[in-house]
């Protein structure tokens, strides 16, 4: 039976910033939604229109279907994900959406795709390896799919760098097809 895939807003900023979502709807194909929470969905809400044009793509992809909203028996535990999230100093609204989103992947036995290294990690130990996917591990599985070429992936890892958007910190400074296939 497949499960959710449900996004940060960094990874589908990455993919939308360089004009490439659709590797992610070819990932989420055949999956249910949810694709993304209420809280992810609010925060490229917050940064439409401001600059960030990356975000009003992302508003109008229908692929992404109804974000997942927390009920009111949800809110207490996503909290404590929240907190356990939140860097010392940061504000209130720090990492709702990667909170929202791991709890709602734990909750479904879903995934979570994210490029935050903290949140990746914290997903990680909480719903487990293969669990959690980046932005590289994203576009190895439309590889694998035969949604891409391992050159478009390529090229698609290095646009995402050169336009300032940041992978995680365990992925090669370079490189090659092969960490696509």
């Amino acid at each position: 039976m497949a499960t959710p895939l449900l996004y940060d807003a960094v990874t589908l900023r990455h993919f939308a910033a360089v004009g490439r979502l659709d590797v992610c709807e070819i990932r989420n194909a055949n999956l249910p939604p949810p694709h993304w929470s209420e809280a992810v969905r609010d925060e490229i809400a917050r940064h439409a229109g401001s600059g960030a044009a990356e975000c009003d793509e992302i508003l109008v992809c229908t692929w992404l279907d109804v974000p997942k909203a927390p009920a009111a028996a949800d809110l207490k535990p996503i909290l404590k994900l929240q907190t356990a999230l939140r860097p010392i100093g940061a504000g209130p609204r720090s990492n709702a959406g990667e909170a929202e989103s791991i709890y709602f992947a734990q909750q479904l036995g879903g995934s979570f795709a994210t490029d935050d290294n903290a949140a990746f990690a914290f997903a990680e130990r909480r719903l487990g390896v293969g669990r959690v996917l980046d932005s590289v591990s994203i576009l190895h599985d439309a590889v694998v799919a035969g949604g891409v070429s391992a050159t478009d992936a390529l090229g698609i890892a290095n646009d995402i760098r050169a336009c300032g958007r940041s992978l995680r910190r365990v992925h090669p400074p370079t490189f090659t097809t092969a960490h696509f296939i």
